[in-house]
């Protein structure tokens, strides 16, 4: 194989160009090695490795040197840096970390492999954990793995690709939003039972779909009344992009009627309404009107997106309802609408009513066409 052939510049994990080498076979497994900063340092490795391979010392010259660390060690020195705590998973990653310590903080990274994460993951199935939560863990664990493999402390990432599959997401919470089936009249009904300082937090997730922590941080100067709009700023928001979102009248008129207690709509010292008092209120309200809740069989707060979403898609493209929803794609914006029976009928009785309305225009065309003829062959007659 020539040099040509077997070096890459690749930008590193350090952000700084390198040269790797991408055809390198140990263990029946391709690897990628860092080589150096210059092409002749890169070389220079490069023989050294065919030197190493002709004596039967291939895999001692390449086998990392710190190749102790263990994961929980390791994932920790990521998360405490700058780099990783601006991720905006950043808090995820803490209790991603958490519980995968339980299994593999103590595991050198070298020794981690596809059979100890699928025995992590039937671990976590079988403690009821549910499968979105397992694939952020698993997400997490693997980029680590790849940090490690870009820091040169393993050969290469076990579980890179789809060499451990995540699992089915789709029609977890879909299930128990269509079984509870809440209608606008219900909707309604929650807010008319909700506690009054919780009612314009009720009204602004239903109609708007803004997620929990966008409402709590709103701040009165984020709401233009004479416009009509509400800002979330970039900080505020998960996707880490400022979007604008239209209000109506009777919203507008809602929030303009709130005192004004602090910089923050609802979350202040005076109210000192923050997400565990929200959580109350939301049961609250729901057995107020015989709602069940809880994440298993009932209603949580966080579904009340789904409930606007739906509602947006109903009467609008799902492109402008992914804008107003602050969706990074249509694909995320697809997961909140949950259509029922109800409207697949609906839609199939409207686009009968437009094919067979087609017909009969067709079929009166037809008819007025011959009774056209008959009335000219009478005025010949």
């Amino acid at each position: 194989m020539s040099d040509k052939n077997n070096l890459k510049l690749i930008k590193g994990h350090d952000g700084k160009p390198g040269y790797y080498l991408t055809e390198i076979t140990l263990n029946y497994r391709r690897v990628r090695r860092f080589a150096g900063y210059t092409k002749e340092q890169a070389k220079d490795y490069l023989a050294n490795l065919r030197i190493a391979a002709k004596v039967g010392k291939l895999e001692e010259l390449i086998k990392p040197k710190s190749a102790g660390d263990t994961f929980g060690a390791y994932a920790k020195a990521l998360l405490d840096s700058a780099e990783w705590k601006a991720k905006r998973s950043a808090s995820r990653n803490e209790l991603s970390l958490k519980n995968l310590n339980q299994d593999f903080k103590d595991v050198r990274l070298e020794e981690i492999n596809a059979g100890l994460v699928r025995k992590y993951i039937t671990k976590r199935r079988e403690a009821g954990r549910n499968p979105a939560t397992i694939n952020r863990e698993l997400s997490f664990l693997k980029s680590v793995l790849y940090a490690a493999e870009y820091d040169n402390l393993i050969a290469s990432n076990p579980i890179r690709g789809r060499r451990v599959k995540k699992l089915e997401e789709a029609g977890g919470r879909e299930k128990v939003i269509l079984g509870i089936n809440l209608t606008d009249d219900d909707q309604r009904r929650l807010i008319d039972g909700a506690a009054p300082y919780f009612k314009p937090i009720l009204e602004v997730a239903l109609l708007t779909g803004m997620r929990r922590g966008e409402i709590l941080k709103m701040k009165w100067k984020d709401i233009n009344f004479r416009l009509g709009t509400i800002r979330i700023p970039a900080e505020n928001s998960k996707t880490k992009r400022e979007r604008f979102i239209p209000i109506d009248s009777n919203l507008i008129a809602t929030l303009d009627s709130i005192e004004r207690k602090g910089d923050c709509v609802f979350m202040n010292d005076q109210t000192g309404i923050h997400r565990k008092r929200v959580e109350e209120a939301f049961k609250a309200a729901c057995e107020k009107i015989g709602i069940t809740t809880g994440r298993k069989a009932g209603l949580v707060f966080h579904d009340l997106r789904h409930l606007a979403a739906y509602r947006l898609v109903k009467v609008t493209d799902i492109v402008t309802a992914s804008k107003i929803l602050g969706h990074s794609t249509i694909q995320m914006t697809m997961r909140y609408v949950h259509p029922t029976d109800a409207d697949k009928r609906e839609a199939i009785e409207k686009a009968a009513e437009s094919l067979y309305r087609g017909r009969q225009k067709d079929v009166n065309a037809q008819n007025l066409t011959l009774l056209e003829g008959v009335e000219i062959q009478a005025q010949i007659n």
